[in-house]
């Protein structure tokens, strides 16, 4: 087989990864990392697809990468498709695994197969191999991981590895083989195992890798129900205990049904990184003739097996709790075969059922020498090369190698080889940073001395400036404080007066007001006696009527009496003189009359003309009260908007007095802190002063 690609089985998402080292600190093979930007990258074709960064960032910026997409894009559109579910399953579902067969089948899985029979197959070629070769040692390879680290770092070891394939090439290879119907049918594998699809490529056979915790997450998110589903049987035949070649040990016990002392020359073997250690330095075992030769290593990444593979929710289980279900299981298929019959008639019957599905040369495996990409990629330095990098790193005594795996790699010398190849940074080595942090704790320490004997004679010139800076500004305030307090009683006084000015013409107000009261009276008095003597005039008009028929009056009586005097003289002596005298007294009477009546009318004209000048006077004092009403009136709405302007005025000096009483606080304030200041400079002073004495 020709050296491909390794296909990435695991990505990193930058944006979450803090460059913490910790995936370092747990991969098996660490030179596949690349910490020396800001985040840790790695290589893919060194990198074994283990998964243990994956579980070991706390931060999620390492995750797993199946065929879990395509797979399901595949089924919806309609492609006929087969599946293989590893012997991990029985610790899904409350153990009812055949339960999930019920749910494959329902998305669209035309059949399903059980790896564990698989398993039983791959014993078989084990056994056949070690019958016909006679091997000195056999590293089982059903874990891919292994495989790869072998290929990649160990190739020494490629010899010792099964020329046989997994348990899941082999389920495969047996449908393609044995069941014609699905030969032709894209096979998903339902794996608990990211690097399985590596496998896959590598022996071209298995379309996808379709992992446990894809298929959980998605069940997840429908809300379904994998214990609504009937349970369905798989198509190929029963395994026995192969079932247990998910659980650490499982080969070997599956291996003790033909070989009852298989655990005595069986290396059981598995986690990281103690299995690594032990493949390591296993060639170098092998050839030391000293040291006990196990003919069979039974060898896992994973603590738990496949069990607990990078791909399952079981990592964080208890181990008992997980395999639990698998004995379980183990129990009912070594019952399936053994019920009623002895251990020797359900091993024939097996082996009967194993060789109708196996055949010679089906099943051989070829392996890869992958370490040319490891050489390409990784330099292997001189130790003159890495003492040179020591000698960098501050390390030159035996105290100076720390060996604290704070960089992620478990010693110095890793550590110097990651540099010597640019896959970390001198600045990640804790003894480093430590010498580092001491020369320029130095180095500061150095410049801080000359900067602060530069800066000294500066700094205390300029603060002897500041300082007199400071008082004149102190004095400055406390003058200003002494103006603001002289204004503060200029304006108290002031507003006192607006207050003396507002209680005026408050009391104005009410006197304007009585004013205006009296001013509408009297005017409506005018008016009254303007009306009488109107009256009067009239009533004098009528007088004067009056003494004109008086005069009349008169004037015909005096003519009367000449008339009587007349026909007196007419009459006699006797009869005539009585009448002359009583004539005599008529035109005297009419005389008087006459006269009176002359005096009266000339009175009443006198009266007359005086009515008219004081109805002329009534009239003008009338319109001169009818001036002063509306002058009051002015005089009233002017003295109504003055109150309140100076009310506005009294209100403003209320607030101006509360704003000098703040003004004044923040004076006394900024008189407060500007003394602080002052005295803070002073002590400034004197602090800068000391730092002479510092060295």
């Amino acid at each position: 087989m020709r050296e491909t690609a390794l296909r990435p089985v695991i990505r990193v998402i930058k944006e979450k990864c803090v460059n913490c080292h910790k995936c370092i600190m747990v991969c098996p093979v660490k030179m596949c990392n690349n910490g020396s930007g800001s985040t840790v990258d790695f290589n893919s074709d060194l990198c074994l697809g283990c998964g243990e960064c994956i579980y070991a960032c706390d931060h999620h910026a390492r995750i797993g990468i199946d065929d879990f997409d395509v797979f399901m894009q595949a089924l919806k559109a309609g492609t006929n498709m087969v599946a293989i579910v590893a012997p991990a399953i029985a610790t899904m579902f409350d153990g009812e695994y055949l339960k999930f067969n019920g749910y494959l089948k329902k998305i669209g899985i035309k059949a399903v197969f059980d790896v564990s029979f698989g398993a039983e197959l791959t014993i078989k070629s084990y056994l056949a191999y070690r019958k016909k070769k006679n091997p000195s040692i056999i590293i089982a390879q059903p874990c891919p991981c292994l495989v790869s680290f072998i290929e990649i770092y160990r190739p020494g070891l490629i010899p010792y590895l099964a020329p046989a394939d997994s348990p899941m090439v082999h389920t495969m290879k047996m449908i393609k083989r044995f069941y014609p119907q699905y030969a032709s049918y894209k096979i998903a594998v339902i794996s608990p195992c990211y690097a399985k699809r590596r496998e896959f490529d590598a022996v071209g056979i298995g379309d996808y890798n379709v992992t446990f915790k894809a298929i959980l997450d998605h069940i997840d998110s429908t809300k379904d129900q994998i214990a609504s589903y009937a349970p369905v049987p798989y198509v190929n035949p029963a395994a026995e205990r192969a079932v247990l070649f998910s659980s650490p040990g499982g080969l070997m016990r599956t291996v003790e049904r033909y070989d009852s002392t298989a655990a005595s020359h069986t290396r059981k073997i598995e986690g990281s990184p103690e299995v690594y250690h032990y493949l390591a330095h296993l060639e170098k075992a092998i050839k030391n003739k000293n040291i006990f030769q196990y003919n069979l290593v039974d060898c896992l990444n994973c603590k738990m097996g496949c069990n607990g593979g990078p791909a399952t929710p079981n990592r964080k289980k208890q181990i008992d709790e997980v395999e639990m279900k698998v004995e379980k299981r183990n129990l009912a298929a070594r019952a399936h075969y053994g019920k009623h019959r002895n251990e020797r008639s359900a091993k024939r019957k097996l082996e009967k059922l194993l060789d109708d599905y196996w055949e010679e040369g089906l099943y051989d495996r070829s392996y890869i020498n992958r370490s040319a990409i490891f050489k390409r990629n990784i330099k292997i330095p001189s130790q003159q090369d890495i003492a040179a990098v020591h000698v960098k790193m501050y390390k030159k005594d035996e105290r100076d190698f720390l060996n604290c795996s704070a960089c992620g790699y478990e010693n110095c010398e890793q550590m110097a080889i990651a540099l010597i190849n640019g896959l970390s940074r001198p600045d990640h080595c804790r003894h480093f940073l430590e010498i580092e942090k001491d020369l320029l704790n130095r180095q500061h320490k150095a410049e801080i001395e000359r900067t602060v004997t530069t800066v000294y004679g500066h700094t205390i010139e300029e603060m002897n400036k500041s300082i007199q800076g400071i008082e004149s500004l102190t004095t400055l305030i406390n003058e200003t404080a002494t103006a603001v307090i002289k204004s503060t009683a200029v304006i108290e006084a002031m507003v006192e007066n607006v207050r003396s000015i507002h209680k005026t013409l408050e009391h104005n107000a009410e006197n304007v007001l009585q004013l205006n009261a009296s001013s509408l009276e009297g005017k409506n008095r005018i008016t009254k006696i303007g009306e009488l003597i109107t009256d009067v005039s009239a009533q004098s008009d009528v007088l004067l009527q009056a003494c004109k028929v008086i005069s009349n009056i008169a004037d015909e009586t005096n003519i009367l009496g000449m008339n009587a005097a007349i026909e007196a003289a007419h009459a006699g002596d006797t009869i005539g003189k009585g009448f002359a005298v009583v004539a005599g007294e008529i035109r005297h009477l009419a005389d008087n009359s006459g006269h009176h009546a002359g005096e009266i009318e000339k009175s009443l004209k006198n009266i007359k003309r005086l009515i008219d000048t004081s109805t002329e006077s009534s009239t003008h004092a009338q319109v001169q009260f009818d001036t002063i009403v509306s002058l009051v009136g002015s005089v009233k709405d002017e003295e109504l908007n003055i109150r309140k302007a100076v009310e506005t005025q009294n209100n403003g000096g209320q607030q101006i007095m509360q704003s000098l009483g703040e003004v004044n606080a923040l004076i006394a304030k900024i008189k407060a802190e500007s003394t602080a200041l002052l005295e803070s400079g002073r002590t400034v002073l004197d602090n800068i002063s000391s730092l002479k004495t510092i060295h």
